[in-house]
């Protein structure tokens, strides 16, 4: 039996095509900040395509008065900007012994970005 060979997508180690998931070489991080283009890539569904002109937010059950938002409208709103660090609860998963079920990630499903958005406080 040989290994298989390692597989490439912008840069990022392929862990699965369909749902598309990406691994960050664990050799490329240079930082605090991990660059948005190296930032591992986790889905279990298909990526959605989202048309900004109908796109549309419900803001409704335990609040006050329900109501939607547009994505326009959504952009205009004040946003803040954090650190924070996201890892996949199954990195390093590839190191198991003996070996468990799920993407078979190594060291990257890991990363530290300044994310930024509308804090669900200004919404509601």
């Amino acid at each position: 039996m040989h290994a298989e060979e390692t597989r490439f997508r912008d840069g990022k180690i392929i862990r699965g095509e369909e749902p598309l998931n990406l691994e960050m070489p664990f050799s490329t991080l240079d930082g605090f900040i991990t660059p948005t283009e190296a930032f591992y890539v986790r889905t279990h569904f298909a990526i959605p395509k989202i048309d900004k002109e109908n796109w549309q937010l419900w803001i409704e059950g335990e609040v006050e008065k329900s109501f939607e938002i547009r994505y326009d409208e959504l952009l205009k709103l004040e946003s803040r900007k954090i650190p924070a660090t996201l890892e996949c609860a199954g990195n390093n998963r590839n190191l198991l012994e003996p070996k468990v079920k799920g993407v078979q990630w190594g060291l990257g499903a890991v990363g530290n970005a300044n994310w930024t958005g509308v804090p669900l406080s200004i919404l509601l």
